[in-house]
């Protein structure tokens, strides 16, 4: 089990780097978007598929019990009161954040990269990571597997604010600890209730096209 633990964790680790969105958003070549979108997903998509062979093994569940099929009608409605409750959540643990620690102004390390891009197609890579690539990656990881485990060997309270811990701090940015671990249980809370994965992974793909939404209107600004 520890060693398959540390193997999820290096696919993990790669599958969620996203340093090679940061060499090219610094390269002086204005690549094309078809070059740009290859690399990215050939340096995403290895793990990722790794990652999707190994978890029924990892987790002890089927892949009809870890629930990664067609979502129902049911499943997106659960999504969709996700997606809101995510936003309202994390705006409340910001605001908290905000004003305990006196830091009104913090910038996210997401955001200052997105604001170093200066090649639109590595943007339209960064964006599609964004929204496409980590939100399936991530689901996998923390609710598929991370949760699943805190299920297994406690309940649903277990399971969901073990996972949401480790999510909340692997995106590595104190300040937004609180606030993503909040947005983290909300996720845990769609998959649980709809019993569908790709459920959590549209109510996190939509919230992360807000968050992106929100700094391409302060990039415009």
């Amino acid at each position: 089990m520890a060693v398959a633990c540390a193997i999820l964790a290096l696919l993990a680790y790669i599958a969620l780097d996203p340093s090679i969105l940061t060499i090219l958003a610094h390269s002086p070549k204005n690549l094309p978007v078809t070059a740009v979108l290859v690399a990215q997903l050939a340096f995403e998509l290895p793990p990722i598929f790794g990652l999707m062979a190994m978890l029924p093994r990892i987790a002890l569940y089927s892949w009809e019990e870890l629930g990664l099929r067609v979502p129902s009608t049911r499943a997106l409605l659960y999504a969709l009161g996700g997606f809101v409750a995510a936003i309202i959540v994390g705006d409340f643990g910001s605001f908290a954040v905000e004003h305990l620690s006196h830091h009104p102004h913090h910038v996210q390390d997401v955001a200052k990269m997105f604001e170093s891009i200066r090649h639109t197609p590595v943007l339209v890579a960064f964006v599609l990571y964004g929204i496409v690539v980590a939100p399936i990656a991530e689901e996998l990881i923390f609710r598929g597997f991370l949760f699943n485990l805190g299920l297994r060997y406690g309940n649903f309270w277990v399971g969901a604010i073990f996972s949401s811990i480790l999510f909340g701090a692997a995106h590595g940015d104190l300040e937004l600890f609180l606030p993503l671990t909040l947005v983290g249980f909300v996720l845990a809370t769609v998959y649980y209730r709809s019993k569908n994965l790709v459920a959590s992974m549209i109510a996190h793909a939509s919230f992360n096209a807000v968050a992106f939404t929100a700094l391409s209107t302060l990039r415009s600004h």
